[in-house]
């Protein structure tokens, strides 16, 4: 995924992954994961579950209003260090 911000570009292909372990994780009731940044980079922690978890933007932001999908830090607006999250089926 490329970002240009300010006339700089950046290029964030292959920058993160979510390891779940295999497909397994889709079965579970309760999924706990721990995002850990090697560096600060500012990023929308429901884009970010969206894409990791192969959901839609607007499915996460469904599930964060319905409470299914929490966490201790707020999941609007952008982060840039660690956070945690529970996906919640």
């Amino acid at each position: 995924m490329l970002r240009r911000r300010n006339h700089v570009a950046l290029d964030w292909e292959g920058a993160w992954r979510l390891d779940t372990g295999g497909s397994d994780y889709l079965d579970r009731e309760l999924l706990d994961v721990s995002v850990r940044f090697a560096e600060p980079i500012p990023i929308r922690p429901a884009r970010l579950i969206a894409e990791g978890c192969a959901l839609s933007r607007a499915e996460v932001e469904r599930l964060i209003e319905e409470g299914k999908v929490v966490s201790a830090v707020r999941l609007s607006g952008k982060l840039s260090g660690d956070f945690t999250f529970t996906l919640k089926r």
